[in-house]
């Protein structure tokens, strides 16, 4: 009997040997089919020690193949085996792999129970080794829980332990692991050196696998630092040094990382394609945060290339991994992606949302260079929504933490996001000062670290106040140049943004026939990259041109149809934009009533956004409005405030070579004002109206509005059957005011 169960015992302990050496070469299969036979025989033999050791092996095995709930129980098992047994440390070195698989499954809390217990049970034994490798997975938990101090003590003190042992390796875990977490505090200095101790620690003891791992720390480093040439180099080495010694993970991390370099490089095919590479590694071993992190980076590869809807489901990917992870620095990323697509579709309810979780999630994070982005986006949403004094605030804030975190590409993206409001704001010195300053900064990024700032939207904006000033030559050549950039940048958003602009030139130019060619083009642009509120603003174009057409109720209908829109996506420009053309169809159409209240929600809408010439222009609207009702006095007054508004904003120019284009363009507006003012009589008016304009208009402005002044003056009649005495004598007066301002006009 002695005899067969020695033998019984001597071919389980065969079989547990061969089932271990079988898990670590990996031959999965064999090491499982060993292991049930060995546990098999072991539990006849009522030997729960060994039960234990044969689940404790099951569990790996159930842990490599991706079945984390048969893991989970194999490891309770044997954790009950070997408290059964009397065992404290092999129940301590379970209870240790316990906590790893429900880190894993994001079960933190439970986890760092499990960690805990671990210690204290290898406390029991006097194991320093394994009360390190407890407070070093403690560690692991509170950075994943967002508390990257608590983390450092718990690495400072697992350092302590590995070194008392003399484990050399241990303690180049815990310095690395240190690293990390002094990242996540932008205490980059602190992070190099923790970084270069625990490399020198893994190359003298030829441990390939943590000389990976702290060249992908350092890469990271470099690129949270801006310095992609370093981070290039340095994941190159770790994917060359990962790939013979067949460290997956660590060539995942490694191509992962070159696929954010591209995408700072603004190269986004070589992105995808690294990206879908390390996907594929990540995806083999099962391993989740890389998977998430593959996702967040094809979210941000795909939002730039203006696949908006697959980046929204690629960001959302992410965001529940790391919500289930409870990795709040990545979750806080993938929630800055996703809102900042959101707000590009104009889905404006979902991004606010996303980006109020975002900014809540970074508040205890103290990292600078995301709160700045967080921060660019609310304000980006602030000015869409025509909140301009809280987008200002939010976006000087922003370029405050990327001047902090010294990153220059991005201060380009804020200031050319305040040059953006600036322009509806009618500060147009500020804009062109805010974008010459970007374009610098984003020149300066890409010689420094070749990182791609957003050269192509400066140059598109600086077209539109090129175009805002009234000088419509340079604006066609800024749109031209910002197009080729965009081009160059694979930027699919600004090149829609510039056929825009372009249709727009073309329009004020009185080409309608390129006009309508670039309007299509404009349309089915935005259309590709799902940038509906720009598509509809090229369908508010069309409309303008069929207004110059005088086709006014096809020209109503056109802005009409897109005013839902605009509502849906809280854009009060848009909405003001095609209020203004209805308004114009309308008064066009003689109907009165429906064209002056359009004009006034027009002017209210402007007015909400502080954008003094969409306000201007729809006064001078209303008030051709009540001049065909006859309503002298009230369009009188609302010449007032239009011309009051253009010259806020055109003698804030500081150069005259910007003040003149700008007030050529708005001839019009002074000569209908001259008109109203003549025909009521007010010839102090009069005077100062003629004066204030020959004084800011070119020649070629004041000739323009002398023109449409004789033009008045001809067209009032002074003789004839149908005039009386009181209409000549009226009409007299009249045209001797509009002739005198007419001579003041021109002899300026």
């Amino acid at each position: 009997m002695k005899n067969d169960l020695d033998t019984a015992r001597d071919e389980a302990l065969a079989r547990l040997r061969g089932g271990r050496a079988a898990v670590a070469e990996g031959r999965l299969e064999q090491a499982a089919e060993a292991l049930v036979v060995a546990e098999s025989i072991f539990r006849r033999l009522d030997d729960p020690e060994h039960v234990g050791e044969c689940r404790l092996e099951l569990a790996e095995v159930q842990r490599q193949n991706g079945a984390a709930e048969s893991a989970l129980a194999s490891y309770e098992r044997a954790v009950a085996l070997f408290q059964q047994a009397g065992r404290p440390l092999r129940e301590a070195a379970a209870t240790l792999s316990l906590g790893h698989i429900e880190r894993q499954r994001g079960q933190l809390e439970r986890a760092r129970d499990l960690y805990e217990g671990a210690f204290r049970l290898f406390g029991q034994s006097d194991n320093q080794r394994g009360q390190a490798a407890s407070m070093l997975a403690l560690g692991h938990v509170e950075a994943q829980r967002g508390h990257p101090d608590a983390a450092a003590t718990h690495y400072a003190e697992a350092h302590r332990r590995y070194a008392a042992v003399g484990d050399q390796l241990g303690e180049a875990d815990a310095e690395r692991s240190r690293a990390a977490v002094l990242v996540e505090r932008s205490r980059y200095e602190e992070a190099a050196q923790a970084y270069a101790d625990a490399l020198a620690i893994s190359r003298a003891r030829r441990d390939t696998f943590g000389v990976v791992d702290c060249l992908t720390g350092e890469a990271r480093l470099a690129l949270e630092t801006g310095r992609l040439d370093e981070a290039a180099t340095l994941f190159g080495e770790a994917i060359s040094l990962a790939g013979p010694v067949e460290y997956e993970l660590g060539n995942a991390d490694g191509t992962l990382g070159l696929a954010e370099i591209e995408l700072h490089r603004g190269r986004w095919d070589q992105a995808l394609a690294n990206a879908i590479q390390a996907g594929g590694r990540y995806n083999a071993a099962n391993n989740a945060p890389g998977s998430a992190e593959v996702s967040r980076i094809l979210g941000e590869v795909q939002q730039r290339r203006g696949q908006l809807s697959q980046a929204i489901t690629e960001f959302g990917r992410a965001i529940r991994t790391f919500r289930a992870l409870r990795a709040r620095r990545p979750y806080a990323q993938a929630l800055l992606g996703s809102a900042e697509t959101h707000r590009r579709r104009a889905l404006v309810r979902k991004a606010d949302d996303l980006f109020e979780e975002a900014r809540t999630v970074l508040q205890d994070l103290d990292h600078p260079l995301l709160e700045g982005w967080a921060l660019l986006g609310v304000g980006a949403l602030a000015r869409q929504r025509g909140q301009s004094a809280p987008a200002a605030a939010l976006l000087a804030d922003a370029r405050h933490h990327f001047e902090r975190a010294q990153r220059p590409a991005a201060v380009s993206a804020a200031l050319v996001e305040s040059a953006r409001l600036a322009l509806n704001r009618g500060q147009l010195d500020h804009a062109a000062g805010d974008l010459a300053e970007a374009l610098s900064q984003s020149r300066g990024a890409r010689a420094a670290t070749g990182e791609s700032g957003p050269e192509a939207a400066a140059q598109a904006v600086g077209a539109a106040v090129s175009l805002a000033c009234g000088r419509v030559p340079e604006a066609r050549a800024a749109y031209a140049q910002a197009r080729l950039t965009a081009e160059q940048q694979a930027d699919p958003a600004v090149l829609a943004e510039s056929a825009l602009g372009m249709a727009d030139v073309e329009l004020q130019s009185d080409d309608l026939q390129a006009a309508v060619a670039a309007y299509n083009r404009a349309a089915d642009l935005a259309r590709q990259v799902e940038a509906r509120t720009l598509e509809g603003l090229a369908q508010v174009g069309l409309g303008r041109v069929l207004l110059r057409r005088e086709l006014w109720e096809e020209a109503a209908e056109a802005h009409l149809a897109v005013l839902g829109r605009f509502r849906e996506a809280d854009d009060p420009l848009a909405q003001a934009l095609a209020h203004l053309g209805v308004g114009e169809a309308r008064r066009n159409q003689n109907r009165l009533a429906d064209a002056r209240a359009a004009f006034e929600s027009a002017a209210q809408f402007y007015a909400a956004a502080e954008a003094p010439l969409g306000e201007s222009a729809a006064a001078q609207g209303e008030g051709r409005v009540l001049v065909d009702l006859d309503e002298l006095e009230a369009a009188d007054g609302r010449y007032t405030r239009a011309v009051e508004l253009a010259e806020r904003t055109g003698r804030a120019l500081a150069h005259s070579t910007d003040r003149q284009p700008f007030f050529d363009a708005r001839a019009p507006l002074y000569a209908e004002a001259l008109f109203v003012a003549a025909r009521r009589q007010v010839e102090a008016r009069v005077e100062h109206l003629a004066r204030a304009y020959a004084g800011l208009a070119s020649p070629a402005g004041r000739a323009a509005a002398a023109r449409q002044l004789a033009a008045y003056e001809k067209a009032l009649p002074v003789r004839g059957a149908e005039v009386s005495p009181e209409q000549t004598l009226r009409n007299r007066v009249v045209i001797r005011l509009l002739a005198a301002a007419r001579e003041a006009v021109k002899s300026a």
